[in-house]
């Protein structure tokens, strides 16, 4: 019979399929057929797996409830408060979602700002330095801090974060918060700090009058003259500027009229290197006398004569001595106390002790003389007769000329004896 079944097929009955392509010996496969039937699954098993799913899932969705849909619902109505200012409410909602999603780190500075608000100084400050600790850069969180620090007087910690907020947020009303603090403090160098770079961020002119009017109060007269400076750019034509910074260059002892300005290597009062003599008899008038005298020696200049003009009289106090070689300025001197350069160093100051660190060096030599070169050049100082101290002379003049050598010294054309 089962020659007949498999007669008219090319592939084999199971029984007669060779070992080695059914990968089965013949005693496995009789095992096989004689292994009992598996007895049926109990329908209560299969209820028992329905159940622990569905416990599964309503569990996900309790806990996804928790931590997603609730704290995000407390915290859209949380920030509806806050909106309204209604800071108590809002912080107990914020807490909450705090509590059910802790991770959620971002909360924290509306937390403290809701402290803030309603007077829980302490708790506020905690909340701020947390969310610090995350984002330290925070500049409005340290400013924040930092006038709560002020408000319980540690005035050490408040300043320091408010310096730092302020640094960070590079605003001048920032600023104006570290210099009250200072004066509150009696810190006379931050309330400075913070005034200068009050006056450097406001666009306002009549802030930055403000903060240099400020400045001259606490003395601090460079960083005054640099305030109304500034206000002079923001408010040309406003003389209340040049007032001001006359009035600041008056208390540093720096000249306030500018025919009275040495600017080295460049000009003196009116005079500039490279004018023409048309260009001074414009400014200055004619010369009171005039000298011819050669350039001689050595030098390059050996072919070249010096006309000398000077000016005394006609400028009582301020004798000045204008040198020409070729038809134009080469070099200007002068013998009066009053003309200073920018920064006030002048005839009435360069042998100071104190001013020792302005000039390049100071040689004395025959004949009790001095000749000290300002730093950076373009400007020399002559003296002779010097006190036992050194401090003051019988005879004291300067020279404005370009780069660090006059003619002075060339040779055959000294100046230096001129003290007449």
């Amino acid at each position: 019979m089962t020659d007949n079944n498999c007669a008219g097929n090319e592939e084999k009955c199971p029984e007669t399929v060779p070992e080695e392509q059914t990968g089965m010996t013949k005693e496995e496969q009789e095992w096989g057929l004689k292994k009992e039937p598996r007895p049926p699954v109990p329908r209560y098993v299969f209820g028992i797996i329905a159940a622990l799913i569905l416990a599964v899932f309503l569990g996900g969705s309790i806990w996804y409830y928790r931590t997603s849909v609730l704290p995000e619902k407390y915290y859209q109505r949380a920030s509806s408060h806050f909106k309204l200012e209604e800071y108590s409410e809002a912080y107990l909602l914020y807490e909450k979602v705090l509590k059910l999603r802790p991770e959620r780190k971002n909360i924290l500075y509306q937390m403290a700002f809701c402290l803030e608000k309603i007077g829980r100084t302490d708790e506020a400050i905690s909340r701020y330095e947390e969310h610090l600790k995350i984002l330290p850069g925070d500049g409005n969180a340290l400013l924040r801090m930092g006038w709560l620090y002020t408000q319980k007087n540690d005035m050490e910690r408040g300043l320091a974060a408010l310096k730092k907020g302020a640094a960070k947020l590079k605003d001048p009303y920032a600023w104006a918060l570290v210099n009250e603090a200072a004066v509150r403090s009696k810190d006379r160098a931050t309330a400075v700090e913070a005034l200068v770079k009050q006056t450097e961020l406001f666009k306002e002119p009549e802030q930055v009058l403000t903060c240099s009017k400020m400045l001259m109060d606490l003395e601090a007269w460079e960083d005054a003259l640099k305030g109304y400076e500034r206000f002079s750019k923001l408010a040309s034509g406003d003389k209340r500027g040049i007032h001001g910074a006359n009035a600041a260059k008056a208390m540093l002892g720096w000249p306030t009229d500018p025919g009275l300005v040495v600017r080295p290597g460049k000009s003196i009062g009116l005079v500039e290197i490279g004018d023409t003599k048309e260009e001074v008899k414009e400014r200055l008038g004619g010369p009171e006398t005039k000298e011819f005298r050669v350039v001689g020696g050595k030098s390059v200049l050996s072919k070249d004569t010096a006309e000398i003009w000077s000016y005394s009289r006609t400028m009582p106090g301020r004798g000045l001595r204008i040198i020409f070689i070729n038809g134009k300025v080469r070099e200007a001197e002068a013998r009066s106390g009053e003309y200073k350069t920018e920064t006030g160093l002048g005839l009435t100051n360069f042998l100071l002790p104190k001013n020792a660190s302005r000039l390049e060096w100071r040689k004395e030599g025959e004949n009790n003389a001095v000749v000290c070169l300002a730093k950076g050049g373009g400007l020399t100082f002559y003296a002779a007769g010097l006190n036992s101290e050194g401090t003051d002379a019988k005879y004291k003049k300067l020279r404005v000329h370009k780069g660090n050598s006059s003619i002075d010294n060339v040779e055959g054309f000294s100046l230096l004896n001129l003290f007449n």
